[in-house]
């Protein structure tokens, strides 16, 4: 039996509304992604976008002049973040990559060949983020810019995205916060953005011996990771599905210890990227073509996470918002397990539908106790507002468990109002919220007709119901049942009043019947 207490005076945080992602700013000059982008702001409304490149070639920021100096050009720039707050989504900067014109060597990521090398002149790397930060004031005002935050480079802890050394980085982070607070010191900066939770503690003690600024941190995680830090999870210390809230959960610890041991002000965390990518074995780690990203997997996962973490940490930015993505080239089919959100069509993926059902929990939280009976990968989240009740139960399937169970629960929710209710309820299942299974029993078709298409957009959407029922004693009881990695939205509320007829006059409804019903003469 699930059952609820009275509403609290907690709301929830929804700190995964802080901030979504697109894969580089030279994207945001493409109208499918603009309206992707529009699409997502109307249905959930996100806060900040973060994105690569903004320093890169295709930008066209920094050129070369032939006195052996630089110029800066910022016209496409504007473009991007003219076109980001049209959109009301605040940067969130990715100072970032090495402009061709200031880079100590040739080693690039990603299909864009984004330059990943130091700057062959510190100061020149210093003087492009001032004039950055000057340019952006002057353009879009100061209180606007002090509301953006500047996350310095991108996932420096692996040799991929950063070519130098750990101290290199720090050289690095100093100058882009110098640059930053030489222009107003309410600027805010911080770092360093890494990948699995890494070079936290290493930045805290940098600053405080440095006496740098550092105004918040931000790092990253995929569920993935769990497999290449631990080979198939031997010697793991988490319990099978908690390697992201857990590791999340000691991060946060981490960096409010050694921020108080170091003398520093508390700092916001900020997870500037993670999603539902995740494997059962390290030999199946695959950071392109996930299916995970597409499936119905990530349905469950995301409200899981999000509900775990709601009052841990102040950003969770989804990577990405689209399939129009170009880190290994763009998605050429419909499906094609991509990062984002929505395919490259702009249909929805299961981990879109598990968002919008968690952005209908608002007002006091609304404490669950679960059964004895839930399987691993349960649980329940509710809220009250108004005389409305929400309640949110997921059954994520955890890729280890060869045999995962189908949750069969009793529920029983308050109510408000009298004993006549109404239930509404969407359930987001394979074929209903997750499209991905029907593109597969289609064949997995490259290119799709006009009438398939339709169908995916159709099936989509989760299954909405709607019922009457009866309370008793000021609570409404109901069966539920959630296949593996099914996600089902309960919504119990007073029934209104009866709709009333448009006139209760019967002889003039008699007159009009007449008249418009007459034979033509």
């Amino acid at each position: 039996m699930i059952t609820c207490s009275a509403p609290t005076s907690q709301r929830l945080r929804m700190p995964w509304r802080n901030g979504i992602a697109v894969g580089r700013a030279f994207d945001l000059v493409r109208t499918d992604l603009l309206e992707h982008l529009a699409f997502l702001q109307r249905t959930i409304g996100y806060r900040y976008c973060r994105f690569h490149a903004i320093f890169d070639d295709d930008m066209q920021v920094v050129q070369a002049t032939a006195d052996g100096g630089v110029a800066y050009q910022w016209r496409q720039v504007d473009l991007v973040y003219d076109r980001l707050l049209a959109l009301g989504l605040k940067p969130f900067v990715e100072l970032n990559p090495m402009p061709t014109a200031l880079a100590s060597g040739s080693q690039q990521m990603f299909w864009f060949r984004m330059n990943v090398t130091p700057p062959k002149a510190w100061q020149a790397w210093e003087d492009l983020v001032e004039a950055f930060a000057r340019h952006l004031v002057e353009r879009y005002g100061m209180d606007e810019v002090r509301s953006w935050y500047f996350e310095v480079w991108n996932e420096p802890n692996l040799g991929g995205f950063w070519s130098g050394s750990k101290e290199q980085y720090f050289q690095l982070y100093d100058a882009s916060a110098r640059a930053l607070k030489r222009v107003d010191t309410g600027l805010r900066v911080g770092g360093p953005a890494s990948s699995k939770a890494s070079w936290l503690e290493d930045l805290i003690d940098h600053c405080a011996a440095a006496r740098v600024p550092l105004d918040f941190l931000s790092t990253h995680l995929y569920p993935q990771d769990e497999y290449v830090d631990y080979k198939d999870r031997q010697g793991s210390p988490h319990a099978p599905g908690a390697y992201f809230t857990d590791t999340v959960r000691d991060a946060r610890a981490r960096i409010e210890r050694r921020l108080r041991e170091r003398g520093l002000p508390a700092a916001e965390l900020h997870w500037t990227e993670w999603n539902s990518m995740a494997c059962a074995s390290t030999a199946q780690i695959d950071w392109v073509s996930n299916p995970t990203n597409d499936a119905l997997h990530g349905a469950a996962f995301v409200a899981r996470t999000c509900l775990a973490l709601d009052q841990t940490i102040d950003t969770l930015c989804w990577w990405t918002a689209s399939d129009v993505f170009f880190e290994s080239g763009l998605s050429l089919s419909a499906f094609q397990m991509g990062y984002g959100l929505l395919t490259i069509h702009g249909i929805p993926k299961s981990s879109y539908q598990a968002f919008a059902l968690l952005r209908r929990l608002g007002g006091q939280v609304v404490p669950v106790e679960l059964g004895a009976g839930a399987p691993a990968g349960a649980g329940a989240a509710a809220t009250r507002e108004g005389d409305a009740t929400d309640l949110l139960l997921w059954n994520q399937r955890l890729l280890e468990d060869p045999a995962p169970a189908t949750w069969h629960e009793r529920v029983r929710l308050p109510t408000a109002g009298g004993a006549a209710q109404v239930v509404l309820s969407a359930r987001i299942r394979a074929g209903a919220g997750s499209a991905y299974e029907s593109w597969l029993a289609l064949g997995a078709p490259h290119n799709l007709a006009p009438v398939e298409e339709a169908a995916l957009r159709a099936q989509a959407e989760p299954q909405w119901t709607v019922a009457a029922v009866s309370a008793a004693n000021g609570m409404v009881e109901l069966e539920v049942v959630l296949e593996p990695g099914e996600v089902l939205y309960l919504q119990v509320r007073p029934q209104g009043a009866r709709a009333r007829p448009r006139t209760t006059d019967a002889k003039a409804l008699a007159t009009w019947n007449a008249a418009m019903g007459e034979r033509s003469r």
